[in-house]
């Protein structure tokens, strides 16, 4: 995978003992941050220490024990006193006899797909099977197409569009345009139903677009994608519908 793989190399480089922790630093910080570090930055780091060096142990700001709400949710990555019940500790590795997730089936919606998320991405990560979770939480198995679908690696148009005429366990039809929007400002149904503005996808990424769709976005002058596209041409529609499909690992770069 390849996040597992720069991981472990950065690991290496920069002899950080634990991969889980210095992967879970990496994924908030940004993949341009050497744009906002001061020119002359160098001149404050200790000796023969150099820029964006992991941090001993000693020098860590949180504490590595302290749990967080699982990725896919609202608040997902934020440290939390574990009430929620939907925790995972940031220090430590899941494995296939004890992952922590909760014993029931989460009551809502939300925290239910955030679940399968995480689930999804400790199998990527980690090599473990929906069986080993599904020990805890019986619930688990009858959402694993959805849970396996979610780990899909990325894919060209053609091989997105190919299965549109059949649905498929776990995935589901996307609107490249997306179509209420489109809808709404006078396109009609056949052109938005069009092949190929169709694709098949991950249910879960499916659902990670649509929300996106619907969030503030700076780089849409603070508007969400879809206020933005409101009266925009089907071109442009369709150019960021493929970013979508892009950012979220679904369209091949």
């Amino acid at each position: 995978m390849k996040f597992a793989g720069a991981g472990r190399e950065f690991a290496r480089v920069n002899n950080v003992d634990s991969f889980w922790q210095d992967y879970q630093r990496r994924r908030w910080m940004r993949p341009n941050a050497h744009l906002y570090v001061r020119p002359d930055a160098a001149l404050w780091q200790q000796p023969d220490r150099k820029l964006w060096q992991a941090p001993d142990l000693t020098e860590r700001k949180y504490n590595p024990d302290q749990p967080r709400i699982p990725a896919g949710g609202p608040d997902g990555g934020q440290w939390t006193d574990g009430s929620s019940g939907l925790i995972h500790l940031a220090g430590d590795i899941p494995t296939g006899d004890s992952p922590e997730i909760p014993k029931e089936k989460p009551p809502t919606s939300q925290e239910r797909t955030g679940l399968l998320k995480d689930v999804a991405r400790r199998i990527s990560e980690f090599g473990l099977t929906i069986e080993a979770f599904a020990k805890v939480n019986a619930w688990l198995r009858t959402r694993s197409a959805e849970i396996e679908s979610y780990g899909d690696p990325p894919k060209s148009l053609e091989e997105l569009q190919r299965d549109t005429s059949r649905s498929a366990p776990g995935y589901d039809i996307h609107h490249i345009v997306e179509q209420t929007q489109a809808e709404k400002d006078g396109f009609t149904r056949g052109v938005i139903d069009d092949p190929d503005n169709l694709v098949q996808i991950p249910r879960l990424k499916h659902q990670e677009i649509n929300a996106w769709y619907q969030t503030k976005n700076p780089e849409f002058g603070s508007l969400s994608p879809r206020e933005y596209l409101s009266g925009r041409s089907w071109e442009v529609r369709r150019a960021v519908g493929l970013d979508a499909m892009r950012i979220f690992g679904v369209l091949k770069p």
